[in-house]
């Protein structure tokens, strides 16, 4: 079975959420969505795997195909979605499925192409509801490095190792595969770093974060690392302290609702209305539960305060904090439209990336790097066990233990949504806790 496969390997998703892969597959649905989008800004890891491991993705999307078939008794739709702009992807991935029953969406170069909810429309017309997920419209969002190691796992192999893309300020900008665990430190010397302050963007510009902290380790949902000078405008800007966001946004704001008609949830059809919300901190209006509550549907996407916002205010960050405080007091989501209506001004206000990146002063290290073929030989690595959605894994190894490449070093708690963890290289286990597994390489 397909999900028993998928847990043994240890596969989440490798877009992002890193839910666990061998549940979604044991939910047969209709339609099943590829996404090579690449959302973010910078990234090119996805467009590497189309291009190279075309064979490989198509097979596991067939596998998933394969499993739905057998269980709903008829074939599902397989549609694969690809940037009009990856011209050698669709080329390498149309050649392969002709004559088969799998589609090609070519989508536009916007963001966010590559959201799940975006998809979903794009590829079926209907709308996922408020606080929903793509399954509730018969639909399965999967990501092309998550097929690739599905097909990996179809021979044996577990998820060790995770296609990223390196860049920045850097003399050496790749796309390569790391073990899972490499510390930032093995890693980014060996970019060669232009400038000598400066900081670590982990995943895209848009939902990525900032660190300094070179013990941090790559994840299975670690899409890229980018070094930025510390005094960069994006990097302040994402380091604003929550104080300075409200202090700004009651000094500043318009109320022009721009946050609003550029939300990719609003334009949806959902019950958000960011410039609300605002209202709310700004001018203590508009203090009812659901537009408060609202602020659960937000998807944190950046699009609210990275394009649209003419005073650089940050609506996400506030929302961030909103749905902290909700979850803390035990207030769950209560928005469940489920039969939301498009906005008719969505097809229009898709926002362009070449422009987003500019607008975010990264034009300069938005290139197409080379792949690095050479293997990364790392000293050690530090295998988080919390990298997925649902509860820690369960170290099964102790320190003092030899343990050789795709070992499975830890388990999913009994009756727990989890992931299971394997050695990404051989060595000795030198620390195990709660929280992590630590192998040095020997």
């Amino acid at each position: 079975m397909l999900p028993d496969v998928a847990r043994d390997a240890g596969i989440i998703g490798a877009g992002g959420a890193g839910f666990p892969t061998h549940v979604k597959v044991g939910t047969p649905v209709e339609n099943i969505i590829v996404n090579g989008a690449e959302c973010e800004p910078l990234m090119s890891g996805d467009q590497w795997l189309m291009e190279n491991r075309a064979g490989e993705m198509l097979a596991g999307v067939s596998a998933v195909a394969c499993e739905f078939e057998a269980k709903l008794k008829k074939r599902p739709r397989v549609v694969i979605g690809i940037k009009k702009k990856y011209k050698k992807a669709i080329e390498v991935i149309g050649s392969a499925i002709s004559g088969s029953n799998m589609e090609v969406l070519e989508l536009p170069n916007i963001y966010p192409s590559g959201d799940e909810q975006f998809l979903v429309y794009e590829a079926t017309g209907k709308i996922v509801p408020e606080g929903g997920i793509p399954p509730m419209v018969n639909s399965l969002v999967m990501n092309v490095g998550t097929l690739v190691q599905l097909n990996d796992a179809l021979g044996g192999a577990p998820v060790t190792e995770r296609t990223v893309t390196l860049g920045g300020a850097v003399a050496n900008p790749c796309v390569t595969s790391l073990p899972i665990g490499t510390s930032f430190a093995e890693i980014i010397p060996q970019l060669g770093p232009l400038v000598d302050d400066y900081v670590i963007l982990v995943n895209g510009p848009m939902m990525g974060r900032i660190t300094e902290d070179l013990s941090e380790v790559t994840t299975k949902t670690m899409g890229g690392l980018f070094v930025l000078p510390k005094r960069h405008s994006h990097v302040r800007r994402m380091r604003r302290p929550i104080a300075t966001e409200i202090k700004l946004s009651k000094s500043v704001c318009e109320v022009c609702r721009y946050c609003t008609d550029f939300c990719p949830r609003f334009l949806q059809g959902h019950s958000l209305e960011p410039h609300k919300i605002m209202r709310v901190i700004n001018y203590d209006r508009d203090l009812d539960t659901k537009t408060i509550t609202s602020a659960q549907l937000c998807c944190e996407c950046g699009a609210c305060d990275l394009w649209a916002c003419p005073m650089s205010l940050s609506p996400r960050v506030i929302f961030r904090e909103f749905k902290k405080k909700l979850n803390e007091a035990g207030i769950k989501n209560t928005h469940n439209n489920t039969e939301p209506k498009i906005d008719p001004q969505r097809k229009f206000r898709g926002i362009p990336t070449e422009r987003l990146t500019a607008r975010l002063g990264l034009t300069e290290y938005d290139i197409r790097p080379p792949f690095r073929d050479n293997p990364w030989n790392v000293t050690s690595v530090k295998i988080l066990l919390n990298q997925h959605v649902g509860a820690p894994s369960i170290p099964i190894v102790e320190a003092g233990e030899r343990v050789a490449k795709n070992q499975q070093i830890a388990k999913i708690p009994d009756k727990k949504l989890g992931a299971i963890y394997h050695a990404s290289i051989t060595g000795m286990v030198t620390k195990t806790d709660s929280n992590s597994i630590t192998i040095e390489k020997q």
